[in-house]
């Protein structure tokens, strides 16, 4: 956090932005609404119009009279109620304000129709042809009623007596009243087929099939069939495909039958001849490979097979070839099966050697980072930890230096970062972050003043007078303690009225630019005093002090101390992105000292900025902190606890399954990938082929989400990573 005190003065541009237009104008002494209703039939609607007659000097309120309906009135703030005709009324109030002024305000009072009418229509229609061009079909009459025009006639398309084709046709008909409201209802049409052509069915050609069984063999043929009108369709054959046919010819009818009862049929012949010799299959020797990843290598060989009667055969082996096969050993089978169902097997071994000589690799490494400056000594900057992936640790955890959530100077810092696997191996990657002072420095001109010329052409700048309206303005930065002002005065201010033009501008060339009006009134008579010197309260008030941020799921919370000052008038709080030019919001302005901001996102960086204003509009110079919200999704045991018995680690997060690591000090004791939300330590375990003791000291551990299988997983960021001590 950076707090920055600074004497000057706030731009009248920048306070003018704070009071609302006309805020020193009285409001006039009647006022009437415009409202706007909905018809409720033919003859309009009831409506209410509100009326404030107040006196425009007192404040009390006057009494009034308004038509139509004539008659009405009312004191203060009334209303008035009547019935109005549809379109626009105007409707006048008169008044007598307390000094005997007569005043007549008017207004208007709309009756609108944008209500469609109620359509209603026909029930459903069911009819039958045996033309596939569809047939001609009428129904009866739809009906429409509009709460302003009555009793409509409705248009239907398609029209009643319109050719509808075979199938259900959607008619919708429609009315519009006078005002253009349209209102609309449906309803169907179906026309069925009659049908008396029987189905096509297609079977294949006579084949013959081998079996090395005497009692046959199951075989499968397909068949299919196609209707003019159902279109296709699945026919039944006997023998059915699949069956067992015995050794010779055994013919196979198929038939299939469409919807209205029509039958075709054809037929087709299966020779099946026996053989019973089995394949010999050919596998390569015991392989080995090397791996560096924990889940294995994918493993490609080549198997053959040949038959004395089908020639050569694909083997079927178990584990695949081009499968991902596990570290250690592992059998390959292979079977090979002739179209007769002899089969035989044959085996192999492949052993993959896990060799870890990579380092972890890096992604979601942030692009270069740019902040508004705090202050001169730059911003407190926080950013996304880039993630690390080992090919045999899976995620590990990244450190990065200088830290997020450190003070980064103006200019471009370099951040370095680095992941470590549990072999030694150093991933490395690396970003800038870059503070920039984008923000104009506030500026506060002097009022506008007048001054006697001391000459018929006018008066000098360097008039002690002149230059008491010149240095009342002056001006502040956050970033940059002596921001320059500057004005356009000429050596010579001629008689009249001359407007000036003041320059603000900050060490990083930010400027802001306003103008004032000095009067130079003609050259009195000898001895005629000069008017008096421009004086303005320039001194600002002190900052807030003691400011503290708390952030929380969705929620940030500052609390401050207000300055002692007597004159102070109020404390603004806004808030805006880190990023340069991002848009002010003001989230506070009173004399408070406490703000909870509940319209934040979590996992985004906010930047507040708190400026104390006197009465005069002078401002402070300005506190500046930034604050991320962010629901703790590691929730079980609190960070930082002590337990007596190995904890249960609970935590926020949907995943196919999670990467849980625990690390004792700097050495990782625990690797494990549980897929729900929650893991129970015990007081002992294996991992990385050592056994590990739950001892007294400090642990650390890390929450990963992974998605898809664990031989193929994707890993999200870092859910989080929270500490215990064990002291039991």
């Amino acid at each position: 956090m950076v707090v920055l005190r600074r004497a000057g003065v706030v731009g009248v541009l920048a306070l003018a932005s704070l009071v609302p237009a006309g805020a020193h104008s009285a409001p006039p002494p009647l006022r009437i609404s415009d409202p706007t209703v909905e018809a409720t039939g033919p003859d309009g609607a009831d409506a209410t119009y509100q009326v404030k007659a107040f006196d425009p000097t007192s404040g009390n309120p006057l009494s009034a009279t308004c038509d139509p309906p004539a008659g009405a009135g009312g004191s203060g703030d009334f209303s008035v109620t009547g019935h109005f005709p549809l379109g626009q009324t105007t409707v006048t109030c008169n008044a007598t304000t307390e000094s005997q002024t007569p005043v007549q305000a008017t207004g208007t009072v709309t009756v609108r129709d944008t209500t469609p009418p109620a359509v209603t229509a026909p029930a459903n229609v069911t009819t039958s042809t045996d033309n596939p061009g569809g047939t001609v079909v009428t129904y009866g009459a739809a009906s429409a009623s509009d709460i302003v025009d009555g009793s409509l006639t409705p248009t239907c398309s398609p029209a009643s007596g319109s050719n509808f084709p075979v199938g259900t046709t959607t008619v919708t008909c429609t009315a519009t009243d006078s005002h253009g409201n349209t209102g609309s209802a449906s309803f169907t049409v179906t026309v069925s087929l009659e049908d008396t052509v029987p189905p096509v069915v297609t079977v294949p050609g006579d084949f013959t099939v081998q079996t090395g069984s005497s009692s046959g063999t199951t075989v499968t043929f397909s068949a299919s069939a196609t209707d003019d009108r159902d279109g296709a369709l699945t026919p039944t054959c006997s023998p059915a495909s699949g069956s067992t046919f015995p050794v010779g010819t055994t013919q196979v009818t198929c038939t299939a039958t469409d919807s209205h009862g029509n039958t075709g049929s054809a037929s087709f012949h299966v020779t099946v001849v026996a053989d019973t010799t089995p394949p010999v299959i050919n596998v390569p020797s015991d392989m080995s490979v090397n791996s560096p990843n924990p889940a294995g290598a994918t493993v490609t060989y080549t198997a053959s097979a040949s038959d004395n009667f089908d020639g050569a055969i694909s083997p079927t082996c178990t584990p695949a070839s081009g499968a991902v096969f596990p570290i250690g050993a592992t059998t390959v089978t292979c079977t090979a099966q002739d179209a007769h169902g002899n089969s035989s097997q044959a085996s192999f071994k492949v052993t993959v050697v896990l060799v870890d000589g990579a380092p972890p690799a890096f992604a979601n490494v942030p692009s270069t980072v740019t902040r508004e400056a705090d202050g001169p000594t730059g911003s407190v900057v926080t950013y996304t930890l880039p993630t690390a992936v080992d090919n045999v640790d899976g995620p590990v955890p990244v450190t990065c230096s200088p830290l997020s959530g450190k003070r980064f100077p103006l200019g471009v810092t370099r951040v370095q970062c680095s992941a470590t696997d549990a072999h030694a191996n150093i991933g490395t990657a690396a970003f800038d972050v870059k503070v920039v002072d984008t923000a104009p420095p506030r500026l506060l001109l002097p009022p506008d003043g007048a001054v006697y010329a001391t000459s018929p052409g006018g008066i000098p700048r360097d008039d002690p007078v002149v230059q008491s309206f010149l240095n009342a303005a002056g001006a502040t930065d956050l970033v940059d303690e002596h921001p320059s002002v500057t004005n356009d005065a000429p050596q010579t201010l001629p008689v009249g009225n001359d407007t000036v033009t003041f320059v603000a501008r900050d060490a990083s060339g930010n400027s802001t630019t306003g103008r004032a009006v000095l009067n130079v009134k003609p050259q009195p008579p000898p001895g005629t005093p000069q008017l008096p010197p421009t004086v303005v309260d320039r001194t600002p008030p002190g900052d807030v002090t003691g400011v503290s941020v708390k952030v929380g799921n969705r929620l940030v919370r500052i609390r401050w101390k207000n300055p002692t000052d007597k004159d102070l008038a109020y404390v603004q709080i806004t808030r805006s992105l880190p990023t340069p030019g991002a848009e002010l919001t003001t989230v506070y302005k009173g004399k408070g000292v406490q703000l909870v901001d509940r319209k934040v996102t979590n996992g985004i960086s906010y930047r507040y900025l708190l400026l104390a204003f006197d009465q005069t509009g002078n401002a402070s110079g300005g506190v500046a902190v930034a604050a991320t919200p962010h629901r703790q999704l590691l929730t079980a045991p609190p960070d930082g606890a002590k337990v007596k018995k190995p904890p249960k680690l609970v935590w926020i997060g949907k995943a196919s399954f999670f990467n849980v690591q625990l690390y004792r000090g700097k050495t990782k004791v625990l690797s494990t990938w549980p897929t729900k939300s929650t893991y129970v330590l015990k007081k002992t375990w294996k991992y990385d082929k050592r056994r590990y003791r739950m001892s007294r000291g400090v642990y650390r551990w890390y929450v990963w989400p992974a998605f898809g299988t664990r031989s193929r997983p994707e890993y999200g960021g870092l859910l989080g990573t929270s500490a215990f001590t064990y002291a039991p």
